[in-house]
């Protein structure tokens, strides 16, 4: 029996009973986030809100499945003659990582799996690193070295998207070296005026203003010199369904072999592909049509009448809601093969292309 019932737990104390509730997943975040809100000074049980302090460890969940577990960041208290509320909100483990710089150091270590945990471990971090993709090599004249004011995040995510991969923290706060999965399609999203409809709300959008027909990718490194050599040194892909005009060239700041760089040029046209082409739809309570959590990273068969919308798609982020009126989910959804490797022209289902005639 599912309750839809989601609730924070902090230092091991159950709070329910809040009267605005938000908890968001995605792929495209490193990080999930919460936010929980009341305007009641109790809950169900009686525990007082106003115990929430700033930096409790905290973890998120539906009926008795863990979300999140991370820590209380923010806290928002208001008071008004009409009104008396209070939030409480935070993010995963993986906060710490997106905020904090990186000690300054340089690395010999090729293995992305290991380099992972080094940098983690010098910057006193003991997180479990999950690689669910197989062995992962960086080149071997790769120069690994963090900079000054960079984040550990951010030098960390250069080098998964050198190997097109995603890093992404999990709900027991290991970091996961993931990519698309694929998933055997059992979740189904409906709108098409019957009974079966579970689709409450949906929305597409289509944009072309960041994508290039051409993305050329060189490495600073290797053309200082401004050589044959160098220039050589560069990686392209092409997506069809942009205009020739449209060119976008980036640079490298290491060295790197134009069979990487053509990967990475491949890798950014499809995540710019992915945040052009959107699909969102809201559905009543947390749960899918084979009665397990919606979770990012999985495939759903989407027909949707007034979108014009059907076939086979992949949901990039979940966002569980709770307020006074129910509980939904709001599902943030891109075309199969976004996150994925070597499909630039051989992409699933398309929002723009594979419309439904009625």
């Amino acid at each position: 029996m599912f309750n839809n019932n989601i609730y924070l737990e902090v230092d091991g104390v159950r709070y329910e009973g809040f009267t605005d509730i938000a908890v968001n997943s995605a792929m495209e975040n490193f990080s999930s986030s919460f936010s929980f809100t009341t305007t009641v000074k109790e809950n169900k049980q009686g525990k007082i809100i106003n115990d929430i302090k700033l930096g409790q460890k905290a973890k998120v969940f539906i009926d008795k499945t863990l979300l999140i577990t991370g820590f209380i960041e923010e806290i928002d208290k208001e008071v008004s003659p009409s009104s008396h509320s209070k939030t409480a909100s935070g993010r995963d483990v993986g906060g710490d990582i997106i905020d904090s710089d990186i000690i300054q150091k340089s690395y010999n270590q090729r293995n992305f799996e290991r380099l992972v945990n080094l940098v983690l471990k010098d910057n006193g971090f003991s997180i479990e690193v999950i690689n669910k993709v197989g062995i992962l090599n960086l080149e071997a004249n790769e120069t690994i070295k963090t900079e000054q004011g960079q984040s550990i995040f951010d030098f960390l995510d250069k080098y998964a998207k050198k190997l097109q991969v995603l890093l992404k923290i999990d709900k027991n706060g290991n970091l996961n070296i993931i990519r698309e999965d694929n998933d055997v399609v059992k979740n189904m999203l409906i709108n098409n005026y019957t009974a079966d409809t579970n689709i409450l709300a949906s929305r597409i959008k289509l944009s072309t203003i960041d994508r290039f027909n051409v993305v050329e990718v060189y490495s600073q490194g290797n053309n200082k010199t401004h050589s044959k050599i160098g220039i050589s040194q560069k990686g392209k892909a092409v997506d069809p369904q942009i205009r020739s005009t449209r060119r976008k060239i980036l640079t490298m700041d290491t060295a790197s072999e134009s069979k990487s760089l053509k990967a990475l040029a491949e890798w950014n046209i499809q995540l710019r592909r992915a945040k052009g082409s959107r699909y969102t739809c809201t559905t009543l309570g947390f749960y899918s049509s084979n009665n397990t959590l919606w979770q990012p990273n999985t495939l759903v068969d989407i027909i949707d009448y007034d979108m014009e919308v059907q076939g086979t798609f992949l949901i990039q982020g979940v966002t569980f809601n709770q307020n006074l009126q129910g509980s939904f989910t709001n599902l943030d959804i891109v075309e199969q093969g976004s996150f994925s490797i070597g499909k630039i022209n051989n992409l699933g289902n398309s929002f723009a292309d594979d419309l439904i005639k009625i």
